[in-house]
């Protein structure tokens, strides 16, 4: 069963019976839009060659034969006026054919089109005169006036002309419209110019077969020459080969043509077709059948070939939305139409809350089909609009501004319910047009920065559009992630320290390094400016790099110069674990400036653990093992604490400020710290307080049993000048133990 199964569908795929896409038929047509070039390139170059030739041959003989009795005009007219028609009919569908494949709006493409189907349309109104001046010539010759199977086939020939030229200049004012179905039209014209190929054909054939020539003794007999047969030959190749049609459907119109011609050839009764020519005819047909099939199943392989390509190129490969770049080129297109540029367009950055959980509850299949279902909820709550997957469980949606915030709720709804045991839904922000020439890139990334400000203000709004205080914000960011090598290289970045202190005795034992930018343009600018900015821009390694090695370098000036020197614990963001190697720039930084490893503490936030855990674990392994202390940063902060405790190997455990928020006759907040405190003393961890303002602060911490402390109390972030200065007056007394 199985190898008839595949016999079936190689059957099925070699006739053409498989339904193509969309892509497909578009990349067939286009095919066949070129060969009609080619093809009516040949029938122009062939009919000026005829009406040379008839011109040489019998025009000029009969204007000088004063026996000949025509005047100038009947005489050129009966002689050429068919190949003139067929001349400018060629053009015609050269013109329509580079104004079909044409992506842009051509003027003078479709100028050409009609200049020449109204040439044509002229000479098919002169139908009249081709019977009248024939019927002349036959009188003449004393031969039977145009009736008949001949009348029929010229009645023919000039009414497929006429259906056209009809049909070319509806389908030219179409496409120079942009309207739709511009394939259907396409396909008709291509059609009645196949028609009229074959009907021309068929024609001079049938003329040519039927025609008759005298003998030395005056008998009429057969033309011995006849060699017409060709021309209807030719023309069939033209529609089977060059025209490429399903192979069923090429098979059917070649056996009906080629049927039809040989029991029209049998109307003759002055010729008989010879049996030889029989065999060559039937021969013929089968031949270009096969070469039929062959072409359209070669041209069907590429096609489908080329979809894929194109598919990689503008589809997302999950979902099958767009992808975000073929999104922007027709982003960009959509602005200057209209007034999407201009007010009533906007760009929505659109992520799905709870996506994380549920993929990791259901696994990466469950979540891709989920990704996929999401993007065709989107698509049904926002047709006519563009829509793609942007990176992640990101989406971006380009569409007209009214009714925005109702299709956004309705996702919201949508998407919530796909799922009710996990906590599904959006937040998106939104970019109204301003500039049509705006970059859509650039209007996404507004978006985005809406988005994140929403999630900032940890809301459950859906929707927030960038505003010009968000503008405002978005210009410094850009200004911090383009200025970032300036900034390093010139000095505007550097670290400032903050003291910490042994919780008993309250001596200095080391430091915070803390990056601050002291931008000439701007002055000092907020951690809250240029932190999140880098880190969203994937280059906030290059900053703690830079206090990494300025860091060093104080400690190394200090070392050579007889000065104090206290460890410093410097904060990488959790982006930077993602992007390089910290072990080795850490690594090769101290060693540079030969410093201990032991002056050197990591810090690492809490949040950051929740990424990528095996990165960080061996991270934290290469650093121990290189000497280097690491401490967990902001405990406290996330959700997923004890489980971080459990799972990562910290020698100094952080305590977010947080924990001290509403201090004040909050038991159950001491309560809580001293837990902490005495469950990381029993795991072998040491403890630091940050965020200590006050001395009943202070005092409580020491009861507990915290180790360091930090905090205004103490000490706010002061350059390196001013905390050597502060040192040197003794306002700080220094520890005589800075390693425990």
């Amino acid at each position: 069963m199985e190898i008839f199964s595949r016999i079936w569908n190689s059957f099925l795929n070699i006739f053409g019976f498989r339904k193509n896409s969309k892509y497909v038929k578009g990349y067939l047509n286009e095919a066949n839009m070129r060969s009609a070039i080619y093809m009516s390139s040949v029938i122009f170059i062939l009919e000026v060659w005829l009406v040379i030739r008839q011109t040489d041959k019998y025009v000029i003989d009969r204007l000088h034969n004063e026996a000949y009795s025509y005047g100038p005009f009947q005489v050129f007219y009966s002689f050429t006026s068919i190949y003139f028609l067929l001349m400018f009919f060629g053009v015609t569908m050269f013109f329509y054919s580079l104004l079909y494949l044409s992506r842009k709006k051509q003027s003078r493409s479709f100028i050409a089109t009609l200049i020449s189907a109204g040439i044509t349309l002229v000479l098919c109104c002169l139908f009249p005169l081709e019977i009248i001046f024939t019927n002349s010539y036959n009188a003449n010759k004393g031969r039977d006036p145009l009736s008949g199977i001949p009348l029929i086939l010229l009645i023919a020939l000039y009414a497929s002309v006429l259906l056209f030229i009809i049909a070319i200049v509806i389908a030219s004012f179409h496409k120079r419209k942009g309207g739709e179905n511009q394939v259907i039209l396409s396909v008709l014209v291509i059609s009645l110019f196949a028609l009229t190929c074959l009907v021309f054909g068929v024609k001079v054939s049938y003329a040519d077969f039927s025609g008759t020539a005298v003998d030395s003794g005056g008998n009429i007999i057969p033309n011995p020459d006849y060699k017409g047969i060709i021309c209807f030959l030719m023309m069939s190749i033209y529609i089977g080969c060059l025209l490429i049609w399903k192979p069923y459907v090429s098979v059917g119109i070649l056996g009906a043509i080629f049927l039809g011609f040989y029991e029209l050839l049998k109307t003759v009764t002055i010729r008989k077709f010879p049996e030889g020519d029989e065999i060559n005819y039937i021969t013929f047909f089968i031949s270009l059948t096969m070469i039929c099939i062959s072409i359209f199943n070669q041209r069907i392989s590429e096609a489908r070939k080329d979809e894929e390509l194109v598919d990689l190129a503008t589809k997302d490969k999950i979902t099958g939305l767009l992808s975000f770049e073929y999104f922007s080129v027709l982003a960009k297109e959509k602005m200057l139409e209209g007034n999407m540029g201009s007010g009533e367009g906007i760009y929505l950055f659109i992520n799905i809350l709870g996506f994380k959980i549920y993929n990791e509850k259901k696994g990466f299949e469950e979540g891709n089909q989920f990704l996929r279902e999401t993007g065709a909820i989107i698509t049904e709550c926002f047709p006519d609009s563009l829509i793609t997957r942007q990176s992640d469980d990101h989406f971006v949606v380009f569409t007209k501004f009214e009714g925005v915030e109702e299709k956004i709720e309705k996702v919201n709804v949508m998407v919530g319910a796909k799922d009710p045991d996990v906590r599904l839904g959006i937040q998106a922000g939104g970019n109204v047009t301003v500039e049509s020439g705006e970059k859509p890139r650039i209007c996404v990334d507004k978006a985005r920065y809406a988005y994140v400000h929403l999630k900032q203000k940890k809301t459950t709004q859906l929707l927030a559009l960038y505003d010009k205080k968000m503008h405002d914000n978005y210009l410094m960011a850009q200004y911090v992630v383009t200025h970032i090598d300036e900034a390093v290289e010139k000095g505007y970045v550097k670290p400032y320290y903050q003291p910490v202190v042994w919780s008993k005795g309250r001596t200095l034992c080391g430091m915070e390094a803390l990056a601050r930018w002291i931008d000439p343009q701007y002055g000092f600018l907020s951690p809250g400016q240029f932190i999140p900015a880098l880190e969203n821009a994937s280059t906030i390694y290059k900053l703690d790099a830079e206090i990494l090695r300025l860091v060093c370098q104080d400690i190394r000036h200090n070392m050579d110069n007889g000065l104090p020197v206290l460890p410093v614990s410097i904060n990488f963001s959790r982006a930077d674990f993602g992007l390089v190697d910290i072990v080795d720039i850490v690594s090769k930084t101290v060693e540079e400036y030969q410093v201990p490893p032991y002056l050197i503490h990591i810090e690492i936030t809490e949040s950051a653990l929740t990424d990528e855990e095996s990165i960080l674990k061996d991270t934290i392994k290469r650093l121990h093992d290189n000497g280097f202390a690491t401490w967990l940063d902001d405990f406290g902060s996330g959700y997923s604490s004890f489980n971080v405790l459990k799972d990562f190997e910290f020698d100094v455990l952080k305590l977010d400020m947080a924990f001290l928020t509403g201090f004040n006759g909050n038991e159950k907040a001491k309560a809580l710290i001293k837990s902490v405190i005495s469950m990381a003393d029993q795991i072998g961890m040491k403890t630091l307080c940050e965020g200590v303002e006050t001395m009943e602060q202070a005092a409580f911490l020491e009861s507990a049993d915290c180790g360091r402390l930090q905090g205004y109390l103490y000490g706010k972030p002061l350059s390196y000048e001013a905390m050597l200065e502060k040192i040197k007056k003794g306002e700080f007394k220094l520890s005589n133990d800075v390693l425990n």
